[in-house]
Parts: structure tokens; C-alpha cells; sequence
């Protein structure tokens, strides 16, 4: 009797006899004629056994790919921050490298750049005004840099 213990399996169900659709089973598990039915547990198995056949094994099984993919570890949560918090930073020096050589390229048009190397305290300040192909250089560099 110890062997046949080793392969089975035991699974208990409970019925509810306030519940009318528990009373009928109950009612045809006590009363299983034994000339077609040996047993309770056969008869149980027999009918999992004939829905499983009509309505498909898939039809009741949770797929272990659809349940892989619903749990997500802190490690995995921590790893996708950090690379959205990688790629937000990115984006954000471009952007700010964008808009100071908009400010610069807007200087030359309307101001001018005063550097103190070319003034001399017995001359007037001089101009350096930038072109647009040294702004747009110098913004490429500051950007390629970032990257």
C-alpha cells in the first residue's frame, strides 16, 4: 500500500448544499449506479475527462508565456528607469545644445559678440561677429560630445 502512495494524487472538492447546482451533483454521486460506475472518483474522472474532450485542454489551461510575462521583478523595473532615465538625458542635451545655438546663431543677427582678447585699453572694443557655419559647427561638436 506504501508504493501506491508515491503516485498519487489527492484533490478534495466541496459541495454546498445551499447551492442547488451542488445539490444534483451530490445527489448523482450518491446514487451512482455501480453496474456502470465502479467508483465516485471514477465517475469524476470520466467526466473532467469527456469536457476536457469536447471543449479543448487549451480551453482551461493557463498558458505558462501569459503568465511569465504578467510578473516583473524589481530588478527588471530598476533596469528599464535607469534606461529611460538614460535616453530622457539624451534627449534633454540635444534639446538644450539645440536651443543655445539658436541663442548663439540669434546674436549674430541682432548683437554682437564682444571678446576681450581683441580689447585694448587704448582702443574701442571690437566686434567678432560669428557666422552662421561657425555656430552650426559649434553646435554640432557640443552635440557629438553629448553622445
Amino acid at each position: 500500500m506504501g508504493r501506491r502512495l508515491e503516485y498519487e494524487v489527492k484533490t478534495s472538492v466541496r459541495l454546498n448544499m445551499n447551492n442547488p447546482q451542488h445539490v444534483k451533483i451530490n445527489n448523482v454521486l450518491q446514487n451512482l449506479d455501480p453496474n456502470i460506475f465502479k467508483s465516485k472518483n471514477q465517475f469524476i474522472i470520466d467526466a473532467c475527462q469527456f469536457y476536457i474532450d469536447h471543449y479543448g485542454e487549451e480551453q482551461f489551461m493557463e498558458k505558462k508565456e501569459r503568465k511569465r510575462e504578467s510578473f516583473i521583478s524589481v530588478e527588471d523595473i530598476d533596469e528599464i528607469k535607469a534606461e529611460l532615465i538614460e535616453v530622457a538625458m539624451n534627449e534633454a542635451r540635444k534639446e538644450v545644445i539645440k536651443l543655445l545655438g539658436g541663442v548663439i546663431s540669434g546674436m549674430n543677427v541682432g548683437q554682437s559678440v564682444i571678446r576681450p582678447s581683441t580689447y585694448n585699453k587704448d582702443e574701442e572694443p571690437t566686434e567678432d561677429v560669428m557666422d552662421d557655419a561657425d555656430v552650426a559647427g559649434l553646435a554640432m561638436s557640443w552635440m557629438s560630445k553629448g553622445d
